[in-house]
């Protein structure tokens, strides 16, 4: 069993924290999209021809596509891919893009998952990330998506960001927990270089929440969704049960996923392979037959370090006798050895052969994670 994922590389105007491959010019998606048809075609080997799981198209905006250039695509992984007969298949959309004749659409095609870039349902704050819909359409929406027949559905939400009270965040948190939903991906602001909120802070336009405010958005996140019945399951995503995202759970538990599209990213079990994030290039190379990804081999050392990335973003943590039986005693007692401090301040718990992270270890996974691996 595999995941398959399809970068759609459109937006309708630039998010000012965005950092994900992506341009606003619409006017070459249907030259995408053949070169898209005919990398599903090409690359359909790579994953050994195993039965597909979980279908995801990301972007980007996949919406933005028409519903014949949907329709192409999905038409062609069907034809070349071996579909799992109870797959997760998602699309991202955006609110503004979600009417009652589109939704049909979706269903139509097969999607029976549903990913809303909300962000907020507040309207300062979708003004200042530049959204392209307001707090009346994200509500709405979901509530539209929930009467077509969409019994999963997902939002995104963003905390942490300037200016952002923790009543103001409660109060968002709130409106989402009334909502239809049964998941929530919720990130903090990252000011990643190349976006406008990244070059604001630098000029001094904008400036990053106090370090105790977005602690405690967190854990206002946390109980907030734990009151309403859903598992925080991984750093950033939290569920209903039975609703975990199978396809992000993918890439978290280790299971090969083929990535299609410019920037997309793939793993065979053996190797990583990157897309080249450049719509131009990739609709060149790969109209040409030119190469258009790059690609390295895991080593040892490599694997565990993605093992350790992986798992200790979720709740089921790492496994140590699956550590011991890949990749050895002497591996295994590194970390055990240099998990000590942690588990002695609380950040890592180790129970019943499982390391996992606590919610407090969640917030300095970074250094926790590093000072784990191997140098």
């Amino acid at each position: 069993m595999a995941g398959l994922y399809i970068h759609v590389p459109f937006c309708r105007q630039a998010c000012r924290y965005c950092d994900f491959y992506f341009t606003v010019s619409l006017k070459y998606r249907d030259e995408f999209v053949n070169a898209l048809l005919k990398e599903i075609s090409y690359r359909k080997n790579y994953i050994f021809r195993d039965t597909i799981s979980t279908i995801y198209l990301g972007g980007g905006t996949p919406s933005v596509l028409s519903k014949k250039q949907l329709d192409r695509i999905m038409g062609r992984v069907i034809r070349d891919y071996s579909i799992d007969g109870d797959a997760e298949i998602t699309i991202e959309a955006n609110p503004d893009d979600l009417t009652g004749e589109s939704i049909d659409f979706l269903r139509g095609e097969g999607f029976n998952r549903l990913s809303i870039g909300i962000q907020s349902f507040q309207e300062k704050n979708l003004e200042l990330m530049r959204r392209s819909h307001n707090a009346k359409q994200a509500k709405e929406c979901i509530g539209l998506a929930q009467s077509k027949g969409f019994e999963n559905i997902s939002i995104d939400l963003i905390y942490g960001l300037p200016g952002l009270s923790l009543s103001e965040w409660e109060e968002t948190v709130g409106i989402a927990m009334e909502q239809p939903i049964t998941h929530i991906s919720a990130y903090h602001l990252t000011y990643e270089p190349g976006t406008v909120f990244h070059h604001w802070k630098k000029k001094g336009r904008l400036n990053e929440v106090p370090e105790q405010i977005s602690i405690d958005q967190y854990y206002s996140l946390r109980k907030l969704t734990g009151e309403a019945g859903f598992e925080h399951y991984e750093i950033s995503n939290f569920a209903l049960e039975g609703f975990r995202s199978k396809h992000n759970s993918t890439y978290w538990t280790g299971k090969k996923y083929l990535g299609l599209g410019p920037s997309a990213h793939s793993f065979n079990g053996k190797e990583r392979c990157w897309n080249v994030s450049s719509l131009k290039q990739y609709i060149e190379k790969v109209n040409s037959g030119e190469k258009f990804t790059e690609s390295e081999i895991l080593t040892t050392k490599d694997s565990y370090h993605d093992y350790l990335l992986t798992s200790l973003r979720t709740s089921d943590g790492a496994d140590t006798e699956y550590i011991h039986n890949h990749f050895g005693e002497k591996i295994l007692t590194h970390l055990i050895g240099s998990a000590k401090p942690f588990i002695e301040s609380e950040d890592i718990i180790l129970e019943k052969g499982i390391l996992r992270m606590t919610p407090g270890g969640w917030l300095r996974s970074d250094q926790v994670i590093e000072a784990l691996m191997l140098y």
